[in-house]
């Protein structure tokens, strides 16, 4: 028993953080889940909820905006939202991926890929 609260210990004090495969995986549903009603699935800006929306989601496969945007800006856009950096209010913010910098580095890679 002892050790156990040791090891627990000792993971909250050092961070979890999620393998990678679990990363991809969690990403991924997030993507899912989040993200394709307004991007669609290969990130068009043509999910269904898009036709709702006053200004049409980001294309995110357009070639000329992957080669302008950073990684970097992408992360804060998934973090703080469309408002926050200038964009429209409806891209929500992912607060709740703050603590999971690995999650959220694969939502990027998810992006990247949809080149």
């Amino acid at each position: 028993m002892r050790r156990g609260l040791v090891a627990v210990v000792l993971v909250l004090a050092c961070g979890s953080k999620l393998p990678p495969e679990a990363a991809r995986a969690e990403a991924r549903k997030i993507w899912d889940d989040r993200c394709t009603n307004c991007h669609g699935p290969f990130g068009h800006g043509d999910g269904p909820g898009a036709k709702l929306l006053p200004v049409r989601p980001r294309n995110l496969a357009d070639q000329h905006w992957q080669g302008e945007a950073t990684d970097d800006r992408i992360r804060q856009v998934i973090l703080e939202g469309g408002q926050v950096v200038g964009l429209d209010s409806n891209m929500a913010a992912n607060p709740d991926l703050r603590t999971k910098p690995e999650v959220v580095d694969a939502l990027v890679e998810i992006v990247r890929g949809l080149r």
